[in-house]
């Protein structure tokens, strides 16, 4: 049991500057994808940055505890809005939430059997964020993840 990926997920703040083949990440979005949610509604919609300028733009929006992440390969803004969730009149409950957080584990998770390491983090200035990454003003970033190779 010990060699689980469940055991081998950690959050370091190493990265080594390798690019992450596309192929790892077509097979981490599609276990993201099987992800469960609310009557499979799947609210989350993940914004991946690797483009050096727009890396720096994503900067900008980190907490001073969070810039370590700019030198993981792939940085990802996690967002979704209130009316993709599933929505019933009897129920004040916001899913969108809980389904954004399941999927962010399903990557975390894929991302450990594909070689890589994920980080998630709270620590960033919204409003900046989607104003650099063109997010519109409906979406709610939900978290951001570090993702790549992980450095010594």
């Amino acid at each position: 049991m010990e060699d689980s990926i469940f055991f081998k997920r950690h959050s370091w703040r190493s990265y080594r500057p390798d690019p992450v083949p596309k192929e790892k990440l077509d097979r981490i979005l599609e276990i993201v994808r099987w992800s469960p949610s609310c009557n499979n509604n799947q609210p989350w919609k993940f914004v991946f940055v690797s483009d050096p300028a727009q890396k720096e733009k994503f900067g900008e929006a980190l907490s001073r505890g969070n810039l370590w992440a700019l030198k993981a390969p792939i940085l990802i803004a996690v967002c979704s809005r209130p009316q993709d969730d599933y929505n019933r009149e009897d129920d004040p409950v916001q899913y969108y939430q809980f389904g954004c957080g399941l999927a962010v584990m399903s990557l975390l998770l894929a991302a450990v059997q594909e070689g890589l390491m994920g980080h998630p983090m709270a620590g960033y200035d919204a409003p900046k964020l989607k104003a650099a990454l063109g997010i519109p003003p409906e979406y709610h970033v939900i978290c951001i993840i570090s993702l790549g190779f992980e450095g010594p």
